[in-house]
């Protein structure tokens, strides 16, 4: 029984690590990728950034 929980603990920190690397910390931004010009843009507040990567943070200034 024990050896049960631990895996459902471990399990459970996992999901957890595993939600936190793959969501972004832009929740107002709305990220539209230009490929022609290799550059993201925020559709709700203007923003730029530059590369093929979406940003993880809010660029706003």
């Amino acid at each position: 029984m024990p050896v049960l929980l631990l895996l459902l603990g471990l399990a459970v920190f996992a999901y957890f690590f595993w939600r936190s690397r793959t969501t972004s910390l832009t929740r107002d931004c709305r990220w539209r990728q230009h490929r022609s010009e290799d550059l993201w843009r925020c559709s709700a507040c203007g923003a730029e950034h530059k590369g093929m990567d979406e940003p993880n943070t809010c660029l706003r200034q």
